[in-house]
């Protein structure tokens, strides 16, 4: 039994032989029915090479090309069942787990690009040659992100997954099924990469340009790199990310190559324990509350794991200090409005400064809005554990990868 027998195709049905009013399945199944025919049409219109060799198989919804010289082997396009959810599937010389498996989302994607997908797997399936870029990346156009992957591989760097224009990726799921794992957009565009003892993602985020995560097997902590103190002999970066047009993409290749390796773990990073969770491991009661020394501790330690490498305690009034920033510390019950916002930015502008507020509080949605607009980074802390939630889109760019194993 190949590959595509064994996961959850949608099946056409037998709508052919049914008489009277078709029933809703019946509806579904000749939309699909068509839906393929369409897809084989244009995979010979593009790429008329597989006329002949490409054709939909009996009773399946699964366009397949055959192989030569390879006993009813071949590459096939289906739309298959990935846990929860159903996904345009690719599947490599047919086998799910010695191939590659591209996957993409069932709306929003184009019916060139499922057939050049196709194709592209064809080509290097028959001439046993590893997939071209972008598809080798499971992405249909090539992007900043699809080179760097191009020059980590040059280099002997493992590149695992890329996210650029295709938000979806196969995730092996025991011998006979896969999951599918969907970025979230504040992740922005992203590579993963694997080291030595290490994992790492670099992240493009529209707000905050380039960033350098990594995972040290021993630790299993996400750790930000401080990569524009890196790339420019600075002692720290007062904020996360550097900017698109400040380092090319050879130049992190380069760093994740050769650099990477050096940083000594314990002297660059704090490595105690993570905020957000009690420190004794004992439950705490909702009216619990940090002190203000402890509250305040745990927001700079939580700044500086983000990238903000200026932030400091304060010595009394103000109760933090930061060059780059004008940092407003808000106590409060209520969510603050726009016309907060607003007057707390003019002062921080007065000061030749950029605004971040720590609130203890929510905002509204339009005061969201206005301090993406003023550049500003928003965060509401927990009382009971100090651990902060990014409030904006822009504070929502600073946050570490999901730690996920």
């Amino acid at each position: 039994m190949d590959s595509v027998a064994r996961l959850n195709v949608i099946n056409e049905g037998n709508w052919s032989e049914s008489m009277g009013f078709p029933t809703s399945d019946m509806v579904n199944a000749m939309s699909w029915y068509w839906k393929f025919q369409s897809l084989h049409d244009l995979l010979l219109e593009r790429h008329p090479e597989w006329a002949g060799r490409a054709g939909i198989v009996n009773g399946k919804n699964v366009l397949k090309i055959t192989l030569i010289d390879v006993a009813d082997k071949g590459v096939a396009l289906a739309v298959v069942r990935a846990r929860h959810t159903h996904v345009w599937a690719v599947i490599d010389g047919m086998d799910v787990f010695h191939g590659s498996l591209l996957v993409w989302p069932l709306e929003g994607t184009s019916d060139e690009t499922l057939v050049d997908a196709l194709h592209a797997c064809a080509v290097a399936a028959e001439r046993k040659e590893p997939l071209p870029t972008p598809w080798r990346w499971n992405e249909a156009e090539p992007s900043q992100l699809t080179e760097l992957a191009d020059l980590l591989a040059a280099r002997h760097v493992t590149v695992e997954h890329v996210s650029a224009g295709n938000k979806y990726r196969a995730l092996r799921n025991g011998l006979t099924g896969f999951d599918v794992d969907i970025s979230e957009p504040w992740e922005g565009q992203f590579l993963e990469a694997r080291t030595d003892d290490m994992d790492v993602r670099i992240s493009l985020k529209p707000a905050l340009g380039w960033l350098v995560d990594v995972r040290y097997d021993q630790e299993g902590a996400w750790r930000r790199v401080d990569l524009g103190a890196w790339l420019e002999g600075q002692e720290s970066s007062p904020e996360p990310g550097v900017p698109l047009g400040r380092v090319s993409v050879s130049q992190l290749a380069d760093f994740v190559a050769h650099e990477l390796h050096r940083i000594d773990a314990a002297e660059y990073w704090n490595l105690e324990a993570e905020y957000g969770e009690p420190r004794d491991g004992k439950a705490v009661s909702a009216s619990a509350k940090l002190s203000p020394f402890m509250l305040a501790e745990a927001v700079v330690a939580q700044l500086r794991e983000r990238g903000f490498g200026d932030v400091s305690e304060g010595r009394g009034d103000p109760v933090f200090r930061s060059d780059r920033f004008w940092i407003e510390w808000r106590e409060v019950e209520s969510s603050l409005s726009t016309s907060m916002l607003q007057r707390l930015n003019g002062i921080a502008a007065a000061e030749g400064r950029q605004l971040m507020l720590i609130t203890t509080s929510g905002l509204s949605r339009p005061a969201v809005t206005f301090a993406d607009k003023a550049r500003g980074y928003v965060f509401q802390v927990r009382r009971d554990t100090g651990e902060l939630m990014p409030l904006n889109r822009r504070a929502r760019e600073t946050e570490l990868p999901r730690s996920q194993r």
